[in-house]
């Protein structure tokens, strides 16, 4: 009876253990309104910032509104400061008003470019998040961002990380960046060569 019992005990134990494990919620994402960023993309988050978290020290935390409220996004950003544990990057966004921003805390100004990543035109977020594909733009436009943060954190300490989304998810920003803006280029060039023929014909 008592060896029963101690199997049992060791059952529940078990189970309760890997059920707090499998619900827990990862201290790096600090707000994911509804759902903005799918469950999968959050899952390919966690696992790239848990090995970066473990190999280097530093945390790169994700918080994802769907409003601030007309608040500036760097007040936001300052009411986290509490949640996070330095060294640490901070990526953030809100949907309805169309920000999307980072911050670093001091000792790791020298490992990122920020201004980089949120670039229109070198980064990884701005092209998808201007993208016309709205089903699961955020997710995409988080993941890749949220990557990109980790690999240039990882490049500069020389340290590898086998989580990274690598070179295939950047040739695709790569590509979507070249329509977007090729498309943009082209209807701008179409509507002064309308302009520049109408004055021609009057």
């Amino acid at each position: 009876m008592n060896k029963y019992f101690k199997l049992g005990w060791l059952v529940a134990t078990l189970t309760i253990f890997f059920a707090l494990n499998l619900f827990a919620k990862s201290d790096l994402i600090l707000c994911n309104d509804n759902g903005i960023v799918n469950s999968r993309a959050i899952g390919e988050i966690e696992k790239i910032g848990n090995e970066l978290k473990k190999k280097t020290g530093i945390s790169v935390y994700l918080c994802v509104k769907k409003t601030i409220n007309g608040q500036k996004i760097k007040d936001f950003e300052k009411n986290l400061m509490g949640k996070m544990r330095k060294p640490f990057v901070l990526l953030s966004m809100s949907v309805d008003d169309q920000k999307v921003d980072m911050m670093t805390s001091k000792t790791d100004k020298k490992l990122l470019d920020v201004d980089a990543v949120l670039s229109p035109f070198g980064g990884t977020i701005i092209p998808i998040l201007t993208s016309k594909k709205s089903k699961d733009k955020y997710s995409a436009a988080m993941l890749n961002g949220y990557a990109d943060i980790a690999d240039r954190v990882a490049n500069n300490l020389d340290v590898k990380l086998t989580s990274s989304v690598g070179n295939t998810n950047r040739i695709l920003v790569d590509i979507l960046r070249v329509l977007v803006y090729g498309s943009f280029l082209y209807f701008i060039i179409m509507y002064f060569r309308k302009k520049y023929l109408s004055k021609k014909s009057s």
